[in-house]
C-alpha cells in the first residue's frame, strides 16, 4: 500500500470535520465559534478554575498566538474572561463564562454527531484499532516538537 498521501489524507479528514462541526454550530445559531474553541472551553471546564494562557498553550499543544487569538475571540463573545493572574503580573488568568459553558454543551453535541458520521461504517473493533493507531502517530510525532 501506498503511504505517500496520508497527511494529506489526514488533512482532508480534519477540514470535513471542521466544516461539520462549524455547519453543526450554525445550524443552532452559533456564528461567533470556530472548531478551535471547542477545546480551549473544554479545557476550561475540566479545569474548572481561570487557568494561565500559558497553562492552555502547554495543555493543547498549540501555539501562544493561536491561544491568544483564540482567547481574545472567546472573550469578545462572552465565552471567557480574563482577568490579571494574582502570582503572575505579566500574565492573566482565562475562565469559562456561563456562556462559555453553554457553548461547549454545543460543541459536544456537535463532536458526538461527527463522530457518529465519521465511525457510521465502521466496526467497535476497527474503530478501536483506529483511535490506537492514531495515539501511536501523535507519539512518534511528539519527539520531534
Amino acid at each position: 500500500m501506498d503511504y505517500s498521501d496520508s497527511v494529506d489524507r489526514l488533512n482532508r479528514i480534519l477540514v470535513r470535520a471542521h466544516r461539520i462541526i462549524q455547519h453543526e454550530l450554525l445550524r443552532q445559531g452559533v456564528d461567533d465559534l470556530v472548531p478551535s474553541h471547542g477545546a480551549v472551553l473544554e479545557y476550561l471546564s475540566q479545569a474548572g478554575i481561570p487557568q494561565p494562557v500559558t497553562e492552555l498553550v502547554v495543555a493543547l499543544k498549540r501555539p501562544k498566538s493561536s491561544i491568544t487569538k483564540a482567547t481574545d475571540c472567546l472573550e469578545h463573545g462572552g465565552y471567557v474572561f480574563k482577568r490579571p493572574n494574582p502570582g503572575d503580573g505579566r500574565s492573566y488568568l482565562v475562565g469559562l463564562t456561563p456562556a462559555g459553558s453553554e457553548a461547549l454543551e454545543l460543541f459536544r453535541g456537535a463532536y458526538a454527531s461527527l463522530e457518529k458520521k465519521l465511525f457510521a461504517s465502521i466496526s467497535d473493533e476497527r474503530r478501536e484499532a483506529c483511535m490506537q493507531t492514531l495515539a501511536e502517530m501523535e507519539a512518534n510525532l511528539e519527539r520531534f516538537l
